[in-house]
């Protein structure tokens, strides 16, 4: 039997690819990556628990948008901690299988959002026609603080642990990925896909061309623009100091 799956993740970690050979081989529909942003297709659901707190409706808000069982990407380091926990819960019900995606290099992720935040350019396609203005001067990055990474950090740590508690408590059982173990380590990427297609109620051969969708992915080589961005320098001997790897 197949299962939908809800990847629980933060931003700029590299779940895109993940996200999109998983939802070549599944049968359930997939929806807008992190649709609980506020900007997003179930953004009125943050919206109106942000201004009212009121769980019961969030719960009920969140349940006609899962009757379909959609497969999720949720980036939850920028959602109400109850929000996420009603997320959660409703998945659980729903039969969803759960995987935790995360970086060992926090620094690196955090690095890649600053720069993202700073340019505004969010993937390959945006880098090619900022960065260039950027380089030229025609463009300018936007400013960064040591204090705006030092509470990132303890907000990404505040909410991993929030998760993992939620999970933990409701014996909800999961997977946790590690980007570099996927994409860097011993085993190869074709490896982990079969494995995680099999916790979906899918069988994936080796030869199985939606692997490609999993080992695919063109990067934004955001270490040209690094230099363009002010206070870059100092944020990244923060986070070098601060993040335990």
């Amino acid at each position: 039997m197949q299962h939908p799956y809800i990847i629980l993740t933060m931003r700029r970690t590299g779940g895109t690819s993940l996200m999109s050979f998983m939802s070549a081989i599944s049968s359930f529909p997939t929806r807008q990556h992190e649709p609980l942003n506020v900007d997003r297709v179930w953004g009125q659901i943050t919206r109106d628990f942000t201004a009212t707190q009121d769980q019961a409706a969030a719960r009920a808000a969140l349940a006609e948008q899962l009757a379909d069982r959609p497969n999720i990407k949720h980036c939850f380091e920028i959602i109400p901690a109850h929000l996420n926990r009603i997320l959660i819960e409703e998945c659980a019900a729903r039969g969803y299988r759960f995987f935790v995606l995360t970086r060992r290099n926090e620094a690196s992720r955090l690095r890649s959002l600053f720069l993202a935040l700073a340019t505004q350019a969010w993937g390959p396609e945006q880098a090619a026609r900022i960065y260039p203005e950027i380089r030229a001067g025609r463009q300018k990055a936007q400013a960064v603080s040591v204090e705006q990474g030092r509470k990132a950090v303890h907000q990404a740590a505040i909410s991993l642990g929030q998760v993992l508690t939620v999970l933990r408590n409701r014996r909800i059982d999961h997977d946790w990925l590690v980007f570099e173990e996927i994409y860097k380590g011993e085993t190869s990427i074709q490896d982990h896909a079969i494995r995680i297609a099999a916790q979906l109620g899918v069988q994936v051969g080796p030869d199985d061309g939606r692997l490609q969708a999993f080992a695919s992915g063109e990067g934004q080589n955001s270490g040209a623009i690094e230099g363009f961005v002010p206070g870059m320098p100092d944020l990244m001997n923060m986070l070098e100091d601060l993040v335990l790897t």
